[in-house]
């Protein structure tokens, strides 16, 4: 499922040309209950129209603006399709915008000046580009993880994609006394012993290590060692087989030691989540580690008026706020105390929505996380600057 882009993310962050309407809904995971979704959908457009009218919209304008929407909350196969957890539908004159999102994201809307865009950073800053190396006697396989989207590579030129094709073009004479036979094949090749075939367990073993020494010689030659973390996925032996001769940085340190002969693409990125996580949540953990060295001096805070004043004027390097969390309120003069409302009232702006948009204009990083992962159990902490 394709991650927003930060390009993306600025476009909609600075987008200030209203009425600006912002969806967000949950999608139901069951079969049964997936004609829940579009009657969700409808009740939310249903509320945007009368509240686009309350802002003086007329009601043909109105209904332009929302068509787009409604053609996606009437069209069936739009439902059946897809593993996405939840929806984000943004209109606005001139835009609209659909993301299936890869997360359960709390049903609101929101219809303003400019977008609603918390739920959008949710987890943004996570790094999901990795390359997963999966090696075993009989294959050689390189998926990529980028986007949401899982695929396979094709091998650089170059690289065996089996023992079998080292142990066809190679001479073994002065260890192994291991060769490549004059008896011909059917189509006129030569054939060649196998890996087992006549071999000492000596012989196999040297076999196997002169296999992958090539293998990570001409890997490592080939890909760019300046890439994305790699995680190698083979057997325990074979994996220091492979890395006593494999030295670029981006082949992390942890492995998964299994045998991926019998493993399909989707077996061995499961398989790989727990590592993946652990790659992909390090920036934030890395914020976090740094929230938790400042404590209790002026460079944290989680007092909202200071938050959004600091958010205002770009000293905010990393703003913490769990996905779901808002608060809403009149924004403050200097020095003003907010009264905060749970729900919108007349006059409210969405304030954390406010100082995450703020925050990431002026480079600062939003992170929009589970409450579980939440430096300090408040509504929103930050790490200023200065």
């Amino acid at each position: 499922m394709k991650t927003l882009s930060h390009d993306e993310l600025k476009s909609l962050t600075e987008w200030e040309q209203g009425p600006c309407v912002s969806i967000y809904l949950p999608r139901h995971q069951a079969v049964s209950e997936h004609g829940e979704d579009p009657i969700h959908l409808r009740n939310l457009l249903d509320e945007a129209e009368i509240s686009l009218q309350a802002q003086g919209l007329g009601a043909v304008e109105t209904r332009t603006l929302l068509e787009p929407a409604r053609k996606i909350q009437n069209d069936a196969t739009f439902w059946e399709r897809g593993p996405a957890q939840g929806l984000c539908i943004l209109v606005a004159p001139g835009m609209f915008h659909q993301y299936d999102l890869a997360y359960q994201c709390p049903q609101s809307l929101s219809v303003a000046d400019s977008f609603y865009v918390n739920p959008l950073f949710y987890k943004v800053y996570d790094n999901d580009h990795f390359d997963l190396l999966a090696i075993c006697p009989k294959s050689v396989r390189l998926f990529r993880h980028q986007n949401g989207e899982f695929t396979q590579l094709e091998l650089p030129e170059n690289v065996p994609a089996n023992l079998e094709e080292i142990s066809a073009n190679t001479q073994f004479e002065e260890s192994l006394q291991y060769h490549t036979t004059s008896a011909a094949g059917a189509r006129g090749d030569n054939a060649s012993m196998q890996h087992g075939h006549g071999l000492t367990k000596e012989q196999n073993e040297k076999l196997l290590s002169d296999y992958f020494q090539l293998l990570a010689k001409q890997l490592e030659k080939n890909l760019d060692n300046a890439g994305p973390p790699m995680i190698l996925v083979t057997a325990e032996k074979q994996q220091n087989l492979f890395r006593k001769h494999y030295h670029a940085k981006n082949l992390i340190a942890e492995g998964i030691t299994t045998s991926p002969d019998h493993l399909n693409e989707q077996e061995l990125y499961q398989l790989a989540l727990p590592v993946i996580e652990q790659i992909s949540s390090a920036p934030f953990r890395k914020a976090r580690e740094q929230y938790q060295q400042h404590l209790g001096t002026s460079r944290i805070s989680h007092q909202l008026e200071e938050i959004l004043q600091a958010a205002d004027q770009g000293r905010i390097e990393a703003l913490f706020t769990p996905l779901g969390s808002e608060l809403w309120g009149r924004l403050p003069n200097d020095g003003d105390l907010i009264q905060t409302h749970a729900q919108p009232e007349n006059g409210d702006v969405a304030l954390l929505n406010w100082a995450i948009r703020n925050t990431y204009k002026h480079g600062g990083t939003p992170y929009v996380i589970s409450a579980s992962e939440m430096p300090e159990d408040k509504p929103v902490t930050a790490y200023f600057r200065w």
